[in-house]
């Protein structure tokens, strides 16, 4: 396995930069600050898939300060031959993609979700360990600087085996302990709700022979109260049928009785309706020889009514000729009006436009820029630029006097910039004086150059001042013609409203003689007024004619068919007379047969035996409910105790249940975790144990104790003495984490790690004999430990490591 570049776009301090890798050691170098950890940071976050708010908390932070998004690459390869290259965005809509290389090109890889991604990663990183990339990133493979030393120097001993139970990825046996109570106390609760369940029902089983008992007497009382319903029955049938009889009889006669009513009530309504037909013919009669006597003043009234009509048109119209003259009337005299106040308006408009005229040509005149000023003006860009050029020199010159005095000074005192350490080169010998004449020549320049800024910024204010008068004449100017332009359209417009005055004259003479042509149309209606009123009399005088003939008009034309109506109530009288007759005999041969006493005895007999049948049926109803009722209750009994047989099984196979989680838990979740513990800390002591000894260079045993507590051992007066935590040195300490990390990652099979700035608090004995380890284990000298890495990526500024290194990365 081996990372071969790593191109960071937009990523915190990185706009766009590519590193390639070299394979073994690695290291990366660079002053505090300048983004040695965005790289670590990068490769978690694109390889192995690790949050970036687990980096810098807010993910913004992550990408460079005035960009909104962000992107990653790195191209590793994963075996001999095959390359591929991981990608992930950063802001906005984050995409983690993996492609593999094929020919020159890189074909992205069809993967559903980021889950897929991941499987697909652990697979060519020989990682599919159960736990997900990011979680072995973090917690062995490249830990944040801030947790390089983490978990082994927590000081409780339960979370510090809880940290590296998690690390190690056993802690899910104890976390099944602990899961396993609660499922543990649920089976028991179950059991404990089925035996008071189980109690309850049983009561409820003590009543079941007593609903048996008074079952079977319900059924004894329904079968004597339904042999009694049927003999009441047949009784109640036989006297229906008699009833029947003299129902029908009795219907008879009732019909034969109201139709003889009928018959009479129509005898005594005909001889009415003959009277009233009478009454109506003679009115008729007497209708049609008023029509005869009221005709001719009748006819004289429709003639003067219509000639009223005619003349009542022409009044309309004599109206209409009067108000057509009213408003000519008014119209010739407001045109009149129009006309002399529109020419004087026009003559006053013309006196002022000439005025403003001769204002605007006196305006103009004085608005002509001196010529001076216009060639001051045009120099404004050019000295402008000599400017920023002089200035830019006189800066160049303050830097470059600036890092003349720090070479100076540090040359002065001996210390190497890079390394904040005394120089081996000029150690013992004085520093010759090469910077006096340089900084005399630098003060020389920048004097001239001081002079000649102070001039080009007088230049610069004339030319500006120029610039800002042409402007100023430039606006009245605009200003100027947007006023010519104002006065021309009012003087088009004035030339519009003289067209105007022409044609008002014009409109006034002819409003004036349609006047005179429509008042002359008035004579024809001279003696319209005297016609009406000849009208109107001739109507009034034979009105009562007129009202008289309507009012027996249509009483006269209803003679005929009054006529005809009397005729036939006179021929239905006599057939109403004739059906009574008959009727009449009808009745008195019925009433002899029919007998309404016995019919009433009847009838109290059936109603008698009716009630008895209701009383009988409703107590057999009663019964049957009775019947289902208790047949329900046995039925309900007898499901509980199905139910109480049931639930006994139940109750049974929690027992089973509540055994075998009480075996599980005190015989194998109990007792994994702590083997499997004890088993790791025993490999990863030993491979620790061996590189710890190349660190330290003592003869020390690293041991990793109970509870995960590293443990030193050495002999003291002949005895062994242990020593832990707050007894060990801060660089026996980082020693031994270094050496059980390298372990780690060694146990968990991962070909490449991270190390940030592992030299802290280590001697410088301590820090060659640690570079020297990484380059022994590189080469796999059995001293330390066999060969198990492919590359190894450290940050440091320790010299060390540049002995033993394949490749340094220097970050500026």
């Amino acid at each position: 396995m081996q990372l071969l570049s790593i191109q960071l776009k937009n990523i915190k301090s990185h706009r766009d930069k590519e590193f390639s890798f070299a394979p073994g050691i690695n290291v990366l170098s660079g002053p505090n600050g300048i983004g040695k950890s965005t790289i670590f940071e990068a490769v978690g976050y694109a390889l192995f898939g690790v949050d970036a708010r687990d980096f810098v908390g807010n993910i913004d932070r992550f990408v460079t300060i005035g960009e909104k998004r962000g992107e990653v690459k790195v191209v590793f390869q994963p075996g001999d031959e095959e390359i591929y290259r991981a990608s992930r965005t950063v802001g906005g809509n984050s995409k983690w993609l993996l492609a593999k290389k094929i020919g020159e090109d890189f074909e992205v890889e069809d993967h559903a979700n980021a889950e897929e991604t991941q499987a697909r990663i652990k697979e060519l990183l020989g990682l599919d360990n159960g736990r997900s990339l990011a979680d072995q990133f973090k917690l062995v493979i490249g830990p944040f600087q801030n947790d390089f030393l983490g978990p082994f120097v927590i000081k409780q001993p339960t979370k510090r085996q809880e940290a590296f139970d998690e690390i190690l990825g056993i802690d899910a046996w104890r976390k099944t302990y602990k899961g396993s109570k609660a499922l543990l106390d649920a089976v028991t609760h179950q059991i404990d709700l089925i035996a008071a369940e189980v109690e309850a029902k049983q009561e409820q089983l003590e009543v079941l022979p007593e609903r048996k008992q008074e079952l079977k007497e319900v059924k004894t009382a329904r079968k004597g109260h339904g042999d009694k319903l049927k003999s009441e029955t047949a009784a109640h049938n036989k006297a229906s049928a008699e009833l029947q009889q003299f129902d029908q009889q009795k219907e008879k006669l009732d019909k034969v009785r109201s139709g003889l009513e009928q018959a009479r009530a129509s005898v005594v309504s005909g001889k009415e309706y003959i009277g009233s037909q009478s009454t109506l013919v003679r009115q008729s009669e007497e209708a049609v020889k008023l029509l005869g006597k009221h005709r001719p003043g009748k006819e004289t009234f429709e003639m003067a009514e219509a000639l009223l009509k005619q003349l009542r048109e022409h009044d309309q119209q004599r109206r209409v000729i009067e108000q057509d003259v009213a408003t000519l009337g008014r119209e010739a005299l407001r045109l009149s009006e129009s006309f002399e106040h529109e020419n004087k308006e026009i003559k006053q408009s013309q006196l002022d436009l000439n005025s403003e005229k001769q204002k605007l040509d006196q305006e103009r005149q004085r608005l002509r820029p001196d010529p001076q000023v216009v060639v001051d003006a045009a120099k404004l860009e050019t000295v402008r630029a000599q400017l920023e050029e002089a200035q830019t020199a006189r800066n160049m010159l303050d830097g470059s006097r600036s890092s003349l005095l720090e070479g100076h000074d540090k040359l002065a005192k001996g210390i190497c910039p890079f390394f904040q350490e005394p120089c081996q080169n000029i150690a013992g010998k004085e520093p010759r004086d090469a910077f006096t004449t340089r900084f005399a020549a630098i003060d020389e320049l920048s004097k001239q150059h001081d002079q000649q800024i102070v001039d080009l910024r007088i230049a610069v204010d004339t030319a500006e001042q120029a610039e800002k008068n042409l402007e100023e004449i430039k606006i009245r100017s605009t200003s100027l013609d947007r006023q010519v332009e104002t006065f021309a359209i009012r003087q088009k417009k004035l030339v519009e409203r003289n067209a105007g005055l022409e044609k008002l004259a014009v409109d006034k003479s002819e409003a004036e003689a349609k006047s005179a042509a429509r008042k002359k149309s008035l004579d024809a209606f001279a003696r319209l007024d005297e016609e009406i009123n000849q009208a109107e009399q001739q109507r009034l005088d034979h009105q009562q004619d007129r009202d008289e003939y309507n009012r027996n008009h249509q009483c006269a034309e209803d003679l005929p068919s009054r006529r005809e109506t009397l005729s036939k109530y006179q021929e239905r009288m006599a057939s109403l007379e004739r059906e009574l007759l008959t009727e009449s005999t009808k009745e008195q041969r019925l009433s002899q047969s029919y007998s309404a006493e016995q019919h009433h005895n009847l009838r109290l007999q059936q109603d008698t035996l009716q009630d008895s049948l209701a009383t009988l049926k409703e107590q057999i109803n009663a019964f049957e409910r009775d019947q289902q009722r208790l047949k329900g209750e046995i039925e309900n009994l007898k499901k509980v105790k199905e139910e109480i047989d049931r639930r006994l099984v139940e109750k049974k196979r929690f027992k089973e249940k509540e055994a075998l989680v009480k075996f599980l838990r005190n015989r194998v979740f109990r007792n994994v975790s702590e083997r499997l513990s004890e088993r790791f800390r025993e490999e990863i002591s030993q491979r620790a144990h061996s590189i710890y000894r190349v660190i330290a260079e003592i003869d020390e045993e690293l041991y990793w104790g109970e509870n995960y507590q590293i443990v030193l051992r050495d002999m003291a007066n002949g005895e062994i003495r242990e020593r832990t935590d707050d007894q060990l040195s801060g660089g026996q300490t980082m020693s031994a984490v270094v050496a059980l990390r390298l372990a780690l990652l060694q146990t968990i099979g991962a070909r490449i790690a991270f190390f940030d700035e592992p030299t802290s608090n280590l001697d410088a004995t301590r820090r060659e004999n640690l570079a020297h380890a990484f380059r022994a284990i590189d080469v796999g000298k059995e001293e330390v430990t066999e060969h198990w890495y492919d590359q190894l990526f450290l940050i440091s500024h320790d010299v060390a490591f540049t002995e033993v290194t394949d490749q340094i990365l220097t970050l500026e």
